[in-house]
């Protein structure tokens, strides 16, 4: 069944689809992954609020895109300046999250390739993203899109115990 869905250029008041969906995604990409407490007691009010203040002073080098399904955002994606050390030329899919009701629909798919679109569009010749360890459906996802894993990790120390992240990379040229 096909869905009729747009992309376009996030906008502050997406902050509440973005942190709704953002809640429903980790809760079920993450399940066995993060700690369960952690993933129930996701406060969508608290995501909502830090999405507020993100896309009301959006960072100049990052790019932040809704995917729409009837006027609400069900998913987004954030790409554009690294946060790491990397080498010049090179950009991240910084995150991708979809809610899992429009899992396997073609919206991830449209979206990851709109900011893959965006980092070429922003001059970047390649690009990396993290996946966290254990996240097999997002790994199958990235490299049905050409990505490999290119052998760096690090922990997340955001999370108790800290998470393990397998880096992607692929050439935008």
């Amino acid at each position: 069944m096909s869905i009729d869905f747009s992309i376009r250029d996030a906008v502050p008041g997406d902050a509440p689809d973005f942190a709704s969906s953002q809640a429903l995604a980790w809760q079920d990409a993450y399940a066995g992954i993060l700690d369960a407490g952690y993933l129930a007691g996701m406060d969508v009010e608290r995501l909502t609020e830090a999405w507020e203040r993100l896309l009301g002073n959006p960072d100049q080098g990052v790019r932040r895109l809704a995917v729409t399904v009837g006027g609400t955002a069900v998913g987004w994606s954030g790409f554009g300046r690294p946060r790491d050390a990397v080498g010049g030329g090179t950009g991240e899919l910084h995150a991708l999250n979809l809610a899992p009701a429009y899992w396997s629909r073609g919206l991830g798919s449209a979206l990851f390739l709109a900011s893959v679109e965006g980092l070429r569009a922003m001059g970047y010749v390649a690009a990396y993203l993290w996946v966290a360890d254990g996240n097999a459906r997002a790994i199958r996802f990235y490299e049905r899109h050409g990505w490999c894993r290119d052998g760096l990790t690090k922990q997340d120390a955001r999370f108790d115990p800290p998470l393990l992240e397998r880096r992607f990379s692929v050439s935008l040229s």
